[in-house]
């Protein structure tokens, strides 16, 4: 069995790739507008041959203003074509080195946004992990003593390409490092990355925990979504005896099949099996009982997933839960640091701008002030050029000279209790397909946090058919992060909530209620706020009983 001093030689390798990474993000905190203009200049240098590059002239561009002033913020869908033509093969159009992969991400008008990823790119999110993982080793020590479980996302992934080849996703969160990297990290981790390909998504959770627990030394966990973690925990319950056995005979048992790539790596552990027995008959799983070297957990934190922070600290006592930071498909915007209590702007990895809703102007990190929210603004290596995020961020303070952003929301009327971002226009579009919603006096979608968190369908309608539950929750899985959500039981399925009478007017007067002038208040296809069962009058529907509805 692999022991500490094992784990600690290993991870000793990487950190020494990470150091120089670490050592010129930590010296920029003193001078950000140094460090954003070379990499800004950097960029335009070059992609000055690319098409986008020559249609806005960046050969001729000598200032940050200049820069601002000639390219206009862009959303995904103003971006959009551009990319398509990238997806169908054409070269050279929004960066002038080749695309390696897509990334899916939710999309407003657009069910799902496909991200560009370059070498560029990955560069700079090495930028952004380089001092994240140093400075992770340097506070938390313990991690570098074990294995390390990093989230493959999302699991049971048909592999896809687009029209030209061109690969979508990740097979591991791992691809963000380096080659080198890539393959030290990889004999520390504890669940195989190829687990991400296992077609049914209930034997992908189940393996995972069977790894996890043969893995003795799990010193740190990387997820995305705390809610994931506990699903974890809860799927370990229900199937506490089919993990005993298959623990005892070293195998595991799943519908699909496993590869025999995977079968190879696992292992017998009797010691772990009558461990987990002896919880399961208890009635109760304690992690630390099962991974006793456990010291840090990854994920998101503030946002929607700050309530679930709690539940995982009492989940997983003495063990620290270490927030992201603000990193999206896109791009990383802030990355956390021990030494200064918050998430720091990842100056080193993409060029940084923050929108003020109030003056219309795009600032500068040297220009925000302690206390205020801005949108973020991204350019990229991957190609997307003054790119609006859709992210909000509060200034809570600074580092040296460099802002610390604290993660607020999504912006336009986005839900997202976990990680499916739902748009609103997006929502819109797929009630317009269904006749009940586009005759109904009211009909509108948010989410609703009792039970088994889902979303509802506040429905004043006469009419329906008795399949709107799930022909609805199909139409929203368009949405890949929404589906995801969905698959691993993160939500649950939409539900029918029928509106007796006066929606409109309880809508208005429940916003009044909260600060809004009544004047000002828009019907919406979707609204982010949970508990409008307890202000309309109604009840759930168990079953859609009506006969006509398209």
């Amino acid at each position: 069995m692999r022991g500490p001093l094992f784990y600690r030689a290993l991870n000793s390798l990487p950190l020494a790739g990470f150091r120089r990474g670490a050592h010129l993000f930590h010296s920029a905190l003193a001078d950000p507008e140094e460090a954003q203009r070379r990499l800004l200049f950097d960029l335009l240098s070059q992609n000055r041959a690319c098409e986008f590059g020559r249609q806005y002239g960046f050969e001729s561009i000598r200032s940050v203003r200049e820069y601002q002033h000639r390219v206009p913020v862009a959303t995904y869908e103003e971006l959009a074509p551009w990319i398509e033509r990238t997806k169908s093969g054409e070269r050279e159009v929004l960066t002038s080195e080749p695309v390696l992969a897509f990334e899916k991400s939710s999309g407003s008008a657009s069910a799902a946004k496909y991200i560009p990823y370059t070498q560029t790119l990955r560069g700079q999110f090495q930028s952004a992990l380089a001092p994240w993982i140093s400075d992770m080793h340097h506070e938390f020590p313990r991690v570098s003593r074990g294995c390390a479980y990093w989230g493959v996302t999302p699991l049971s992934r048909e592999r896809e390409v687009t029209e030209a080849g061109i690969p979508v996703g990740f097979e591991s969160d791992t691809e963000y490092f380096g080659s080198m990297q890539q393959w030290i990290l990889g004999k520390t981790m504890a669940v195989p990355p190829e687990l991400a390909r296992v077609p049914e998504l209930d034997d992908c959770i189940y393996l995972t925990l069977r790894f996890l627990l043969q893995a003795h030394a799990l010193a740190f966990i990387s997820v995305w979504s705390p809610s994931f973690l506990l699903i974890l925990l809860d799927c370990l319950q229900q199937n506490g005896e089919r993990l005993v056995r298959d623990l005892l005979k070293g195998e595991a048992d799943v519908a699909s099949g496993i590869s025999p790539k995977i079968s190879g790596l696992l292992v017998r552990d009797a010691r772990q099996a009558r461990n987990l027995q002896a919880m399961w008959h208890r009635g109760r799983i304690e992690p630390l009982g099962l991974w006793p070297q456990l010291a840090l957990i990854s994920c998101w934190t503030s946002g929607a997933s700050a309530p679930m922070k709690p539940e995982l600290e009492q989940r997983f006592p003495g063990v620290s839960i270490q927030g992201k930071g603000l990193l999206a498909t896109e791009g990383v915007v802030s990355i956390p640091i021990e030494e200064y209590g918050a998430p720091v702007a990842a100056i080193t990895s993409h060029f940084l701008e923050f929108l003020d809703e109030d003056s219309g102007e795009c600032g500068l990190l040297a220009e925000l002030k302690e206390g205020r929210e801005y949108s973020v603004v991204l350019t990229t290596g991957g190609g997307l050029w003054r790119y609006r995020l859709g992210d909000r961020v509060r200034v809570v303070g600074f580092a040296k000279k460099t802002p610390l952003l604290e993660f607020v929301g999504k912006e336009d009327c986005v839900s997202d209790l976990r990680g499916e971002k739902l748009n609103a226009l997006f929502v819109a579009n797929a009630l317009s397909e269904f006749e009940c919603c586009r005759c109904a006096s009211f009909a509108m979608l948010a989410p609703s946090i009792a039970g088994t968190p889902h979303y509802s369908l506040f429905l004043e309608s006469g009419c329906w058919r008795p399949d709107l539950c799930v022909r609805l929750d199909q139409k929203l899985q368009a949405n890949p992060h929404y589906a995801y959500c969905r698959r691993i039981g993160q939500l649950g399925e939409v539900r029918i909530f029928r509106i007796d009478h006066d929606a409109r007017q309880s809508y208005v007067t429940h916003c009044a209620a909260l600060g809004q002038r009544a004047g000002n208040v828009k019907m919406t296809a979707l609204d982010k706020r949970s508990g409008w069962e307890r202000v309309f009058p109604g009840a759930y529907v168990q079953a859609c009983r009506a006969e006509v509805c398209a």
